[in-house]
């Protein structure tokens, strides 16, 4: 997960022991009358005696104040950096709790298209689609796409993703602060190119950033803290290869999402996590309930099986009753975006959070919580 950031601890000096202090002002004290007593040359000279005490004990009375001075200087500072850094970590949560919001939400999958597949789907009321053998394995078609050849399929997926945005779009397109593709070089040409038709109006750029999961969360969110006006595209599609060798059929998807400040289902960043930091990930999906200021973990969590991490049953999360796999098989780089469009339909139709689990690209995994507008969206407001 991703940590606080970390500051030196700045040591505070020891109070000064005033029992030891008496102890050696009364001991010097004596000394010092001693002293005088053995060295007076007369009775006229004895009040040397008691000079020398009283000077012993100033001396110790001083230097005891100066000790006492140092350690109130040393408490000021120490409660000084730390009031510091409890406003520097407290600027880092605000940051790390910065949401984005989920305005357009588009999937496309082999169970279907439309919002009211997915409400079917997420309800467990559809049968998962039928598996087709293929000559080198078994896959998880879309209906729409009927070439064999695999990037012609990711053309297709591409071009049908506008058009459904077209027909579902329920304000006009306006121009984005930041366009991102997850997808190959081909699908993004027929992407474009179908936009460029569909949506002349919108100038996307020669190049698009790359979409890094989490990564791109995180970035999408810094830019909105700026300027809450800037809107973003989000879209990505892949289609699978069958292979014999796989746990999972081959699958295809397509998503897109029109990302704004405000929007009917809004999310933070997310946590992610990873074995070789040694984070528990029961502590990791903590985090990310923190996170989204939400105390117990909502009663449902989209996600796929991750046979690779068996703590995630110790998590508390409920990892077993929207499982994907069957409605999806393997849809290779697209998990993370898909599991988020489908927890966000479903925040938005139940009005709940609603959490989803994911691999990163640069992470095993990548959790989060997506919510309703209105449903505490301010985290940072506490």
């Amino acid at each position: 997960m991703r940590a606080l950031p970390e500051f030196p601890v700045w040591k505070t000096a020891n109070p000064p022991a005033s029992k030891k202090w008496l102890a050696v002002g009364a001991l010097l004290t004596l000394l010092a009358g001693g002293g005088a007593a053995l060295l007076r040359k007369g009775e006229e000279d004895s009040s040397m005696i008691f000079t020398l005490m009283l000077l012993a004990l100033a001396i110790t009375g001083l230097l005891w104040l100066c000790r006492l001075v140092y350690y109130r200087a040393s408490w000021h500072h120490a409660t000084t950096w730390q009031q510091a850094v409890d406003r520097e970590h407290h600027l880092w949560w605000e940051a790390h709790q910065s949401t984005l919001a989920l305005r357009d939400i588009l999937l496309i999958g082999p169970a279907g298209s439309d919002e009211s597949d997915w409400k079917l789907v997420l309800s467990r009321e559809q049968r998962p689609p039928e598996m087709q053998q293929e000559a080198s394995g078994k896959a998880l078609r879309i209906a729409r796409t009927f070439s064999s050849d695999v990037t012609a399929r990711e053309q297709q997926l591409a071009r049908s993703l506008v058009l459904l945005w077209h027909q579902e779009q329920s304000e006009p397109v306006s121009t984005f602060s930041g366009v991102f593709w997850l997808g190959s070089e081909p699908g993004w040409q027929a992407f474009v190119s179908q936009m460029n038709a569909t949506f002349p109006e919108v100038a996307l750029p020669p190049e698009p950033e790359i979409w890094n999961g989490e990564e791109t969360l995180s970035h999408i969110a810094a830019r909105l803290r700026q300027d809450k006006t800037r809107q973003f595209l989000l879209a990505g599609c892949q289609s699978c290869a069958a292979s014999s060798g796989h746990r999972l059929p081959a699958g295809e998807s397509a998503v897109l999402w029109r990302v704004a400040a405000d929007g009917p289902v809004v999310m933070p960043r997310g946590e992610v996590f990873s074995a070789s930091t040694h984070d528990a990930l029961k502590e990791v999906c903590q985090r990310a309930l923190k996170q989204s200021a939400l105390d117990d973990a909502p009663d449902a969590c989209v996600l796929f099986s991750h046979p690779d991490l068996p703590q995630l049953a110790e998590t508390g999360w409920n990892v077993t009753h929207h499982l994907q796999d069957s409605y999806w098989g393997d849809v290779g780089d697209m998990q993370l975006p898909v599991v988020i469009s489908l927890a966000a339909l479903h925040a938005r139709h139940q009005q709940h959070p609603c959490g989803w689990l994911a691999t990163d690209p640069q992470h095993p995994l990548a959790l989060g919580m997506v919510k309703p507008y209105g449903k505490g969206q301010s985290p940072t407001t506490k």
